[in-house]
């Protein structure tokens, strides 16, 4: 068996992944704190056979990225009372017998959104209905907000909403809607490839009261935030949530502080250097 002898390993999985700044962000947080470790990005096609094949290369923790969060959730040997309820496990820590997982999406997206605004009692409007917003919405109503999903898949929104037990608009009446949201959130990948793809809703939809945030962080701007921020809404980075959820995933693992240390602003200017880049 393979182990390591004079670092602990940590990986972020996925496929795909090499996209992911989860390597730059982890890796100066490691540096910051002066922790002898290292993290890489590994493409993973079959979760079962690699996770324990990453379990006997005696890797110590691991970040899970798309499609793998729900699979992650049911091979994992334990999971917390947040990741049992959005049903997805995008971090896993090494046991004897395999891993224990949790998810901490829901905390990066409540602490993102909370640094904007108090969501406490507010009206969120949730765009989408995959695992994301699964997890978003679990933050948002924890928090006291009042949840609305909306999904172009009437059918799957509606399991979605059914399941969080909160309210729920088709995607192709929500212009008609009268009630005002507070909070809009944008969980699907329309943007990740084509920051000049349409937005999911018309640029008339904002208004100058909403705070938004996009979960898409790579391109910095979308379509949906720019119409956001070009109609006076406070906009929120994804990038903040991949932020706070990392950190949370390095507190589990490292079980030390890590939001209330110098680290956290360290991880945020790698993050910033490295959307910069790909940017230019």
């Amino acid at each position: 068996m393979i182990r390591p002898e004079q670092k602990k390993l940590f990986a972020v999985i996925g496929n795909p992944v090499r996209h992911s700044l989860s390597p730059v962000m982890m890796s100066a947080c490691f540096k910051a704190l002066n922790v002898p470790a290292l993290y890489a990005a590994f493409y993973v096609d079959e979760l079962d056979s690699d996770l324990k094949l990453l379990h006997k290369a005696g890797f110590s923790g691991l970040s899970v990225t798309i499609p793998y969060k729900e699979m992650a959730c049911r091979l994992a040997e334990q999971i917390d009372a947040a990741a049992q309820e959005i049903r997805a496990a995008n971090t896993l820590r090494r046991t004897n017998l395999g891993w224990e997982g949790v998810n901490t999406d829901w905390i990066g997206a409540l602490r993102a959104l909370s640094a904007a605004v108090d969501v406490s009692a507010r009206n969120a409007l949730i765009l989408g209905a995959g695992g994301a917003a699964r997890a978003v919405a679990y933050g948002l109503k924890r928090a006291g907000a009042n949840v609305t999903i909306s999904n172009r898949c009437s059918e799957r929104g509606k399991v979605l909403s059914r399941q969080i037990k909160s309210n729920f608009i088709p995607l192709n009446v929500l212009a008609k809607v009268v009630r005002g949201f507070d909070i809009v959130v944008q969980c699907t990948s329309v943007g990740l490839e084509d920051a000049g793809a349409s937005p999911i809703v018309s640029d008339s939809f904002f208004k100058p009261e909403m705070t938004v945030m996009d979960l898409i962080y790579s391109p910095r701007w979308t379509a949906f935030s720019r119409a956001a921020r070009d109609a006076g809404c406070t906009v929120v980075s994804g990038l903040d949530m991949l932020l706070y959820q990392g950190a949370a995933q390095l507190q589990w693992w490292l079980e030390r502080p890590v939001f209330e240390t110098p680290a956290i602003e360290a991880m945020r200017q790698a993050l910033e250097e490295a959307v910069n880049e790909k940017s230019s």
